[in-house]
């Protein structure tokens, strides 16, 4: 019984100071917006760019599937109204039930996208600050003579 009862009981996340510490340290992007991209070497500035890209990818993807079941949604309540006018009581229900789960889909895949990315402007924030640095560097590499 106590076994199934751990199965559901909710995991404590980052019990230990140490632990959390860990977890925070290798937040890579969380560093870089709190220190900026000086604090790190041009390699590492595009291992970054590529990370920050390629999530603002997944967060273009999953915001344009959660859109799609939105359209759904107001689809299946254009279906119920019309089933309402035509007087088919069991296809407007049908359409009416499909709709509430197509916008609780909705509502729930945009928080999960939002927790899991954050704002769409803040990745694409991070990504012109590299560009930026990036570009800076290779600027002043430019202007610096050969000898130097």
């Amino acid at each position: 019984m106590f076994s199934f009862m751990r199965i559901f009981k909710r995991k404590q996340v980052h019990t230990d100071v140490f632990d959390r510490l860990e977890h925070e340290a290798s937040d890579e992007l969380g560093l870089l917006v709190e220190l900026g991209p000086q604090g790190f070497g041009t390699e590492h500035l595009l291992e970054l760019h590529a990370l920050v890209c390629t999530r603002i990818i997944l967060q273009k993807r999953a915001l344009s599937l959660s859109v799609a079941v939105g359209a759904a949604g107001a689809g299946w309540i254009l279906l119920g109204v019309l089933a309402a006018s035509m007087n088919s009581n069991m296809i407007s229900m049908a359409s009416f039930a499909a709709a509430i789960i197509c916008m609780l889909v909705f509502a729930g895949m945009m928080a999960h996208t939002y927790r899991k990315f954050g704002i769409q402007g803040q990745l694409v924030h991070t990504r012109l600050s590299i560009e930026d640095e990036l570009r800076s560097r290779r600027e002043r590499m430019r202007r610096q003579p050969e000898g130097w």
